[in-house]
């Protein structure tokens, strides 16, 4: 029986793969929040720091942390909207090819 990989299947009848789709809208709804007013819930949760020492083991992620391995600093980049989606394209993207960007970038 032959198989077909999903990949395949995927680029025939044009859907997205779950994975992409899912970072896509955690990049855009992170715009969102750090544009939103500092007194909104979502925006207060997300800001928050603990300030408890945490147990042994792996330290647990936080929903920013994700982001952070994107870029150091999103939480400004998100304020300039025309940057922020400027990189809305490719969240996967190392901060080491950030200054490249910048240049690249809209003003």
């Amino acid at each position: 029986m032959d198989r077909i990989r999903n990949t395949t299947l995927r680029s025939k009848i044009r859907i997205a793969d779950v994975g992409t789709k899912t970072v896509r809208l955690k990049w855009d709804w992170a715009g969102h929040v750090c544009r939103m007013h500092s007194d909104r819930g979502a925006s207060i949760a997300t800001k928050w720091m603990p300030q408890v020492k945490r147990g042994r083991g792996r330290p647990r992620l936080r929903w920013r942390d994700d982001l952070d391995t994107f870029f150091s600093n999103w939480p400004e980049i998100a304020q300039q909207r025309e940057l922020w989606r400027y990189h809305e394209e490719r969240p996967s993207i190392s901060e080491k090819k950030l200054n490249i960007l910048y240049k690249d970038a809209p003003p």
